[in-house]
């Protein structure tokens, strides 16, 4: 199994359970997909993936208002794809900051951030990075529900410490560990003001909300947890991220299709960090509220699984087979694609279905797209074009008047140096730009 550069799994990844004891032959789903598990190449193979991926329960309607609140460095960009995917194949309106993919780092959400029109101030969904603020969050997308993702505080810190080039930030790069200097002395380090500093401690909960200033208040801490779990209604984890997608499913009632996603690639070893569980165990008393948060969901997470029923391993196996299914049909694992210095990306296969290109649009690519069918959405094209036409008719005036304006500063200027001529006071204006004006003149 390959992991991806947020610490999920291409392929199916076993839980702690399954890991420990022997778990009973699920029937029915399991048997026909173990029917067909062989290769896919035949067309019957791949009508019936296709039919088994748009099942979903028959009890139930889609939820189409969710707000995603994207933690940081915990598969949050995985997870946000796939929701912008969902919204963006059944047209739904979202909710995005006006410039960037990133509403706010540090300030808790507002209203007033998210990118609005006349008649257009409520959405269905929002996806990008900003701290949780349940109210203001309500105002934009009502009715909606509420998910999140959070990580073992130990790897996340790590993996958050290498991607944003901390070690750089605070001026440690040249040691051998930087990370392990960091956690020397982390609370000196923490307070200086750097890129991503928020990112430095207790990370996850300052994104869902807390301030830094209370994280060493227990009980501001338990209470901010509590309030948490009663303001969002599915907080999946990391290390289980297949699990909490069949969870997801069910809580949207949402179809298989919709919840595969393609792994994007995996982390450079210049930007991965040395792991011990001593090291860990040091990070986690560091990050104690985020612990505490963890530990919390963690409990949460499995009871939610017992009260999925029977069905659960049977529906994680059915999501597994068609997950591996769509890997091994999108990419090329052992050829490396696109890369940039902190990650390196799997490769896409050639002629690969229309659905490999969507499941491997970015969070970032997503976004772009987004914002342009918004704008689309309120002007319309006609309008649209319109409004472009007209800016480029009032760019190309501007510009001409500039050029007017500077070609009547360039004759008066020419006209001081003509009477300065015999100066030697150093005057910048050359006799070739007086030509240049005077040429503009005569036109």
């Amino acid at each position: 199994m390959f992991v991806g550069t947020d610490g999920i799994g291409a392929g199916a990844v076993l839980t702690q359970q399954k890991k420990t004891e022997e778990q009973d032959e699920p029937s029915s789903k399991k048997d026909s997909v173990d029917d067909n598990e062989q290769s896919l190449n035949g067309e019957s193979d791949e009508e019936i993936m296709n039919a088994m991926a748009e099942l979903r329960d028959e009890d139930c309607h889609p939820q189409h208002k969710v707000v995603f609140i994207k933690t940081h460095k915990t598969a949050s960009t995985t997870s946000a794809s796939l929701f912008e995917r969902y919204g963006y194949s059944h047209n739904l309106t979202f909710a995005l900051p006006w410039v960037t993919h990133i509403f706010h780092e540090s300030k808790l959400f507002n209203r007033d951030m998210v990118m609005t029109f006349q008649g257009m101030t409520t959405f269905d969904m929002l996806t990008n990075h900003a701290r949780f603020n349940r109210k203001e969050m309500e105002a934009v997308v009502p009715h909606a529900k509420y998910v999140t993702i959070i990580r073992d505080p130990a790897s996340q810190l790590e993996s958050a410490f290498a991607y944003f080039e901390m070690a750089e930030s605070l001026g440690i790069k040249k040691y051998p560990d930087p990370l392990g200097v960091f956690l020397e002395n982390p609370k000196k380090y923490s307070q200086r003001s750097f890129h991503m500093s928020g990112q430095s401690w207790n990370g996850q909960l300052y994104d869902l909300g807390l301030g830094h200033e209370y994280c060493n208040d227990s009980a501001k801490v338990k209470q901010h947890i509590e309030k948490i779990d009663t303001e969002i209604d599915l907080v999946m984890l990391t290390e289980y991220f297949d699990e909490s997608l069949i969870l997801l499913r069910k809580l949207m009632c949402w179809t298989y299709k919709d919840i595969l996603f393609l792994p994007k690639g995996v982390r450079n070893e210049k930007h991965r960090y040395r792991m011990s569980p001593e090291r860990a165990d040091k990070i986690r008393k560091w990050n104690s509220a985020d612990l505490e948060l963890y530990q919390h969901f963690n409990a949460t997470f499995w009871r939610k699984v017992q009260e999925y029923g029977p069905d659960f391993e049977e529906d994680l196996h059915v999501f597994r087979q068609l997950q591996q299914n769509m890997v091994h049909v999108c990419l090329d694992t052992n050829k490396e694609g696109r890369s940039d210095y902190r990650e390196t990306k799997f490769a896409m296969k050639k002629k690969v279905p229309e659905i490999c290109k969507d499941l491997r649009r970015t969070d970032m690519e997503f976004v772009r797209i987004i914002r342009w069918n918004e704008v689309k959405r309120r002007f319309g094209i006609k309008k649209l074009l319109g409004m472009i036409a007209g800016s480029i008719v009032l760019l190309i005036l501007i510009l001409t008047a500039m050029i007017v304006l500077v070609s009547k500063v360039m004759q008066k200027l020419c006209h001081i140096y003509r009477q300065y001529k015999e100066s030697d006071s150093g005057w910048f204006v050359s006799k070739t730009k007086c030509k240049y004006a005077k040429i503009s003149q005569e036109s």
